[in-house]
């Protein structure tokens, strides 16, 4: 069966010298889409100007003047394929005919053998010309309800319904009482594009508001990290000038806190990925569908499809914008011996922190215990570990610094590309994650000598990504499919675990026990 929807190189055959090609001298194109030499037509027409198409099965008289005709555009105006040329391998001809017994399409050479066939088996087959078949095609489930033969080619604006001509007179009044705005479909067409074009202009005004907000709480997100590691930093200070009794309630406190502040983070980033991003989304799918359903879906689909459209871009523009408030900054602070935390957040959108931690000296602090030593680092330090009796610490200017036993930094121990972020240290190796483009893991001995390295991963939008090592085995998370990837020594992948709980945020891992994170 012909292919209606195949495009073909462009080979235009004259209906009359039958030269073909794109070198057809000055194609003209008759009112019946017969293509000619204007030199073969120039003796065709009467003193009149009549002309009948010099093509024997169509004789279609021509009442526009030779040099009124159009010119035919070879590289614009694609044929269609003839089926038996196809098939053979060869340049494929201008489609002449189309036989609805056979099911194909012919070129003019061919057409004359089916011809011939025909008269020589003594059988009857149907065929119609190109313009017949473009038609047909054309119509297919395309007509009207009332008259099955006729093509519809009018629409009522208001209540979407469409007519042939015949049903142009009779139908006066819509489904619900009001009186018909016929037109044609085109004209039909561009209304309905008009108004859809005016509710996009909303869409689009309701993005860029959406996009305001994501950036805000992306921004809020940000600072509601370092606003949780400052104070938690302040915590442990103060911790460290306290007693040993006092320890576990420092750490307590320490838990708490930080416990409050995770919880608030997930609302915050729950809402950032479920309202925004969702709705984001949802406003993208629209917008893309309405622009391919009115740029390259049928007419008469575009009419019917009109209401839903509408109705779903309606809902999107009325929805409530969603908003956030950011919870305020929680203070440290130390009177009359007592050291007291007051964490006191309320927001109108869902988000509630209030919490009120207290702890008093319960006895003297033991002289045993002083603050020996403080090392300033040249950077900001990313991640410390002591191994092989020294304090090895990652820096955010790309290197991994010793620190020796007068407690000065000796230089830097390896270097990377860009800054490290975790590292773990498991029997006589040290593993750091760095990333460049993609996270890496890098596997150094005790020399500072890279042992091996892979590629690992995980979301690059991020400070760090986790890292735990227990039984021979390297974990490390994959949070944007959301797995705990588990890899051999040397890199070679085992397993991934499911863990839905992983977020695109900061994640850390640790060991727990002999064999599990």
């Amino acid at each position: 069966m012909a292919n209606m929807d195949e495009i073909v190189p462009p080979a235009i055959e004259c209906g009359f010298c039958l030269r073909q090609g794109v070198a057809l001298p000055n194609p003209r194109q008759l009112p019946c889409n017969h293509v000619h030499c204007f030199e073969c037509l120039t003796g065709f027409y009467d003193e009149n100007n009549i002309l009948i198409c010099p093509w024997e099965d169509c004789r279609v008289v021509c009442e526009v003047p030779l040099d009124k005709l159009p010119s035919y555009d070879v590289t614009k105006d694609k044929p269609r394929s003839c089926d038996p040329c196809a098939k053979k391998g060869k340049d494929n001809q201008h489609a002449f005919s189309y036989c609805t017994q056979c099911d194909k399409i012919f070129c003019a050479q061919h057409h004359e053998s089916h011809q011939e066939y025909q008269e020589e088996f003594d059988v009857a087959h149907s065929t119609i010309n190109m313009e017949q078949y473009e038609i047909l095609k054309s119509q297919q489930s395309r007509v009207c309800t009332a008259h099955d033969n006729k093509p519809v080619s009018f629409g009522c604006e208001k209540c979407l319904k469409m007519i042939c001509n015949e049903c142009v007179c009779s139908a006066r009044i819509c489904d619900d009482g009001e009186t018909h705005q016929m037109m044609t479909l085109d004209q039909l067409l561009k209304r309905l594009n008009d108004k859809i074009n005016k509710l996009k202009k909303g869409v689009i005004e309701k993005e860029e508001s959406l996009e305001q907000i994501f950036k805000f709480t992306s921004q809020t997100l940000a600072e509601y990290d370092k606003e949780t590691f400052e104070t938690v930093q302040k915590i442990q200070h103060k911790r460290d000038e306290q007693i040993k009794a006092l320890e576990s309630k420092y750490k307590q406190l320490e838990d708490e806190y930080t416990e409050d502040r995770l919880k608030t983070k997930t609302l915050i980033t729950d809402f950032l990925e479920d309202e925004i991003l969702k709705k984001w989304s949802q406003i993208r799918n629209i917008i893309r569908k309405t622009e391919s359903r009115f740029q390259h879906a049928h007419q008469c689909d575009v009419v019917s499809s009109y209401s839903s459209v509408k109705n779903d871009i309606q809902r999107l523009i009325d929805e409530v914008m969603p908003s956030v408030q950011v919870p305020s900054v929680s203070k440290l602070t130390e009177k009359r011996g007592s050291f007291e935390i007051m964490l006191g957040v309320v927001s109108t959108d869902g988000f509630l922190i209030d919490k009120q931690l207290k702890l008093r000296p319960s006895k003297p602090l033991p002289k045993s215990l002083k603050l020996l030593h403080t090392v300033f680092l040249p950077s900001y330090p990313c991640s410390t570990r002591v191994w092989n009796s020294q304090i090895l610490t990652g820096m955010d200017n790309r290197a991994v610094a010793t620190i020796d036993n007068n407690y000065q930094v000796k230089g830097s121990f390896i270097t990377f590309n860009n800054s490290p972020g975790t590292m773990e240290v498991y029997k006589d190796r040290l593993y750091t994650t760095v990333y460049d483009n993609v996270w890496t893991m890098y596997v150094h001995d005790q020399q500072g000598k890279q042992v091996t390295s892979w590629t690992h991963n995980d979301y690059n939008n991020s400070y760090t990504t986790g890292l735990a090592i227990t039984c021979d085995k390297v974990v490390a998370p994959d949070r944007k499919n959301k797995l705990l990837i588990i890899y051999s020594l040397t890199g070679n992948k085992l397993k991934d675990i499911s863990c839905p709980q992983l977020s695109q945020y900061w994640v850390t891992l640790c060991v727990s026990g002999s064999d599990k994170v």
